[in-house]
C-alpha cells in the first residue's frame, strides 16, 4: 500500500511538471489570458524566413531562437517575476542603468553622475564650448532672435541625500560639476541662462507638494507646473511682449503616482507597484488675447520639455514653435512626423524664432546643447 502511494505522487508530481511546462505553450496559442506588456525600449528580434544559406551558416537558427525566447506564453509575466525577485531579495533594479537608493528611492545612473562630478569633462571643454555659445548668442541677437539656456533640475542633484554611499565615495573631490563650471563661465561671458536646478532647490524646504516623485526621472508634474508658469514670465522679460497667462484652477493630491512620476517604476517592470508618496496634479488653464501677436519660441532640449510639449504648449503659447528633441528631431506638433534636424538649414531656421532655448537637466550637462552649438557656429562661420 505504502508504495503504491508514492507511486501514484511520483506520477502525480510527473504530470504536474509536465502541465506546468506544456502551460506557457498553451498561452502561445491560444492567449486564454491577457497579458501585460512590458515597459520602455523593447527591441524584439524578427522572424527569419528559411534559407539553405542560413541554415548552412547557422544565422537562420540563431535569430529564430532569439525571436521564440521572446514568444513563449507569459514571459512579461515571468520577467516581472525575476525583477522583483532581484528588487526585494537584493534591493537591486533589473532595468538598465537604474540605481536603488536608501529608502528606496530610485535614479538613473547619469543623474547620480551629474550630481557628483563624475561626468565632468573639464574646464578647457566648457570654456570652448561657452566661447562658441557667446558667439551665436550675439549673432542671433543681431537678427531679433534671443538665445537662453535653460538648466533644469536633476534627480541626483535635488534627491542628493538618498543615493547609495558606494556612488558618493566616486564624487569629484574638488566638487567640479558640469552644472556649476558652465554657470561660472556663463557670468563670466554674460551668457544668457535662467537657473530652474538653484529654484527648485531653494524652494525643496517649503514647497507644498514633491517636486520629484520617489520612483520617477523627471520634475514632477507639480514641479513642471511652477516651471511652466516662471518660463512662460520670464520669456516675456527678455521679449518685453505679452504672454499667456496660466491659471491654477486647482491642485489634487493623489496617492497613486500618475505616469509622469513613476516612470522609473514602471520601467522597472515589476510584479507590483512600489510603494511612493502622495504627489500633487495641477489642474490649469491658460488665457491669452488672440488678438496679440505670440512668441514664436523653439526648444532645443531634452526629455524634460515633453511635458509641456504634450500639454500643447508649442502649438499654443509659443506661436507654433518647435521642439527639436537632442537636436535630431523636429517635432512641430506630437501628431506629426518629426523632421531630422539634419535635413535643414540650421541658421535660417534658428533665425525665424522670436526666442530659443536650451533646456538640458544636469544629467544631459556632459553633452550639452545636443551638437546644436557647434552646427550652428560653423553655419555663421561659412557665410
Amino acid at each position: 500500500m505504502k508504495e503504491k502511494i508514492i507511486q501514484i505522487t511520483k506520477y502525480a508530481l510527473f504530470i504536474g511538471i509536465v502541465l506546468m511546462l506544456c502551460v506557457p505553450a498553451l498561452q502561445q496559442y491560444f492567449k486564454f489570458r491577457e497579458e501585460r506588456p512590458l515597459n520602455g525600449a523593447i527591441t524584439e528580434p524578427q522572424f527569419t524566413p528559411f534559407s539553405w544559406d542560413g541554415w548552412h551558416s547557422g544565422d537562420f537558427q540563431k535569430t529564430n531562437a532569439a525571436y521564440l525566447n521572446t514568444k513563449f506564453g507569459f514571459r512579461s509575466e515571468f520577467i516581472r517575476l525575476n525583477n522583483e525577485r532581484h528588487y526585494w531579495l537584493f534591493n537591486r533594479a533589473k532595468a538598465n542603468e537604474v540605481v536603488v537608493g536608501k529608502e528606496s528611492y530610485l535614479y538613473e545612473e547619469n543623474y547620480i553622475k551629474a550630481a557628483g562630478g563624475i561626468d565632468f569633462i573639464g574646464e578647457n571643454a566648457i570654456e570652448e564650448k561657452s566661447e562658441k555659445l557667446k558667439f551665436i548668442q550675439e549673432r542671433l541677437k543681431e537678427k531679433g532672435t534671443d538665445l537662453y539656456v535653460l538648466f533644469a533640475p536633476g534627480k541626483g542633484s535635488y534627491c542628493n541625500e538618498y543615493i547609495p554611499e558606494k556612488w558618493k565615495n566616486q564624487f569629484n573631490k574638488q566638487n567640479r560639476t558640469n552644472y556649476k563650471n558652465y554657470r561660472k563661465a556663463f557670468d563670466r561671458k554674460g551668457i544668457n541662462y535662467i537657473d530652474f536646478n538653484a529654484w527648485f532647490l531653494e524652494m525643496k524646504a517649503t514647497t507644498p507638494y514633491p517636486l520629484f516623485g520617489k520612483a520617477g526621472i523627471h520634475w514632477s508634474k507639480y514641479g513642471e507646473f511652477l516651471a511652466a508658469d516662471s518660463l512662460l514670465q520670464k520669456i516675456g522679460e527678455i521679449r518685453n511682449a505679452p504672454m499667456p497667462d496660466l491659471v491654477l484652477d486647482q491642485i489634487t493630491k493623489e496617492e497613486k503616482n500618475r505616469s509622469g512620476d513613476y516612470d522609473i517604476g514602471e520601467g522597472m517592470n515589476l510584479l507590483f507597484e512600489l510603494p511612493t508618496f502622495p504627489m500633487g496634479y495641477p489642474q490649469f488653464h491658460w488665457d491669452w488675447d488672440t488678438s496679440q501677436k505670440q512668441q514664436i519660441v523653439t526648444f532645443i532640449a531634452d526629455s524634460y520639455f515633453w511635458g509641456m510639449f504634450n500639454y500643447g504648449f508649442s502649438r499654443d503659447l509659443f506661436g507654433d514653435g518647435e521642439f527639436w528633441y537632442y537636436n535630431k528631431l523636429i517635432y512641430p506638433d506630437s501628431y506629426i512626423t518629426p523632421l531630422e534636424v539634419s535635413t535643414i538649414n540650421i541658421k535660417e531656421k534658428a533665425e525665424e524664432n522670436d526666442a530659443i532655448i536650451l533646456l538640458s537637466t544636469d544629467a544631459n550637462l556632459y553633452k550639452f546643447a545636443f551638437g546644436f552649438i557647434e552646427e550652428l557656429y560653423e553655419a555663421y562661420l561659412d557665410e
